[in-house]
């Protein structure tokens, strides 16, 4: 929740010393002004709105500081994960200045944009649970927590102990609107999830009404970045968590330091995980790299020249492959490689293999307009899917008998692309033509067939055809004469409803 998010920067201090200071200042007074036995009583509410007015005038901009897009900007939505670093004074800090270092990663809610939410969780120790106070649970918020749930699972060293898994802290949104019913939204949430209705924190970003109580609940709950196994606190290991392509400085990655330091004029190399699938070790990319420029994120960027363990930034170290830079990707410091291969030391986990092993929902097929303007299309979307993890890109033949090239003989070569739902193709296509110019051809999305072949006395397949065809097209629709059976894609859902439709 982006406006949340920015309302989280405004009081840790990033935006400013004065905006702190108001928006301690304004939140404290919204807070005195809300109470559970008022939450539904008119004048609180007015109390609440005519408090939340006295605001500069460039809050609406502030609200949504990490809806960078301009389709997030336009369409009122957060469809990229944006992250930020900010220092938080707090009694359980450990050091003697009292500070906190607290790294956020704002996700998006909607289902077409779940990938993002799944890196970002792969990346954080705690995550802030937000439940619409006058919607209640949506069909999104319990994706998002099976999720989180699945990946703390996947963490803890015994999958029955809840230490060292994915902290989940629920926090209720827009308590101060008068459609608002916080009490009956929060029974709700704790009977299908199991909170304790008393630790369900109640905020509303207009209003700055909870925002300090959501900072500290993160400090007293979330626990610190776990240690390697085997960190030694010389030998570095990092993951990309984003990425992104800037024409004049190339690949921009935000990295998390699991281990040692990263400095600039360091010289970094690729790492990638021993596999289950493939014995033999770790392996390392050919290449390597010069970091130029290191630093945080606050949202803006902060130039630091080092990042160490527990820290979150990011480095410019002049890659040009936006394939280099995958979320996922395991870095290291040349000098250091033979020491990790050769001792085969923990690296961290990477969710790379299973965000790119998730299918598409639907494809489609994407040109460009002009004839020539295939390799410039190709450059784009490499480019946009560095940090789109949910499209699937295929280049396909352009001729009419290719099977899922959906443009014919008439559009040419273009991109098979994968989406995760019809909300991803629009942005998809808005994307293009914000970020880099470029107005393509997308022809409607279909959905894959999967076709399997029978024996037959009357036809006999050629030999060496497959058994197993995808098809996308009525074209490539296998001719008469073949038995064959047909598998669509089908959906497994959950359906939660009142009681009241339920039927007798």
């Amino acid at each position: 929740k982006s406006s949340l998010a920015s309302r989280v920067l405004e009081y840790t201090g990033n935006l400013g010393r004065e905006r702190q200071l108001t928006a301690k200042h304004l939140g404290h007074e919204s807070s005195n002004t809300f109470d559970e036995e008022s939450a539904l009583d008119s004048n609180a509410i007015n109390s609440i709105s005519s408090t939340s007015t006295k605001q500069p005038k460039d809050t609406k901009e502030e609200i949504t500081l990490l809806d960078t897009l301009k389709v997030e900007r336009e369409r009122g939505i957060t469809v990229k994960a944006a992250a930020a670093s900010m220092l938080y004074r707090h009694p359980s800090a450990t050091n003697e200045l009292g500070l906190i270092l607290l790294n956020m990663v704002d996700t998006p809610g909607h289902a077409d944009f779940g990938m993002e939410v799944t890196k970002s969780l792969d990346s954080v120790e705690g995550a802030v649970l937000l439940f619409d106070s006058a919607q209640g649970v949506q069909a999104q918020t319990l994706s998002v927590y099976d999720k989180a749930k699945k990946i703390g699972k996947r963490r803890r060293v015994n999958p029955d102990d809840e230490e060292g898994g994915l902290q989940v802290l629920p926090v209720l949104t827009k308590i101060d609107i008068p459609s608002a019913r916080p009490l009956e939204v929060a029974l709700s949430v704790s009977d299908l999830f199991g909170f304790d209705p008393d630790t369900i924190l109640k905020t509303s970003a207009r209003a700055r009404i909870g925002i300090k109580e959501v900072v500290d609940s993160i400090c007293d709950n979330v626990h610190s970045p776990q240690q390697l196994l085997d960190d030694d606190g010389a030998i570095l290991r990092a993951k990309v968590i984003d990425s992104w392509f800037e024409p004049k400085r190339g690949v921009v990655c935000l990295l998390r330091v699991f281990s040692g330091t990263l400095s600039e004029n360091d010289r970094i190399s690729i790492v990638e995980p021993e596999s289950i699938q493939q014995k033999g070790g770790h392996k390392v990319g050919k290449d390597n790299y010069s970091t130029q420029e290191v630093g945080i994120v606050a949202p803006h960027r902060i130039r630091t020249g080092s990042l160490t363990r527990g820290q979150m930034g990011y480095i410019v170290a002049g890659m040009r492959d936006p394939r280099d830079a995958r979320p996922g990707t395991i870095l290291t410091l040349q000098k250091q490689v033979s020491q990790l291969i050769g001792n085969n030391m923990v690296l961290p986990s990477s969710s790379r293999t299973g965000i790119m092993g998730q299918q598409s929902v639907l494809y489609a097929s994407v040109h460009p307009m002009e004839g020539d303007g295939f390799d410039e299309l190709q450059a784009a979307v490499d480019r946009l899917a560095l940090n789109d993890t949910g499209l699937e890109i295929q280049r396909t033949a352009g001729s009419s008998n290719s099977s899922g090239g959906g443009g014919g003989a008439f559009l040419g070569p273009g991109l098979r692309v994968g989406f995760q739902g019809l909300l991803h193709v629009e942005v998809f296509r808005q994307r293009l033509m914000d970020e880099f110019d470029m107005e393509a051809i997308v022809t409607p999305p279909k959905v894959p067939y999967v076709i399997q072949y029978m024996e037959s006395k009357n036809y006999k397949r050629p030999p060496g055809s497959p058994l197993e065809e995808v098809i996308e097209d009525l074209v490539d629709w296998p001719p008469q004469g073949h038995r064959f059976k047909v598998l669509e894609p089908i959906v497994d859902v959950r359906i939660l409803a009142p009681m009241d439709y339920a039927g007798n």
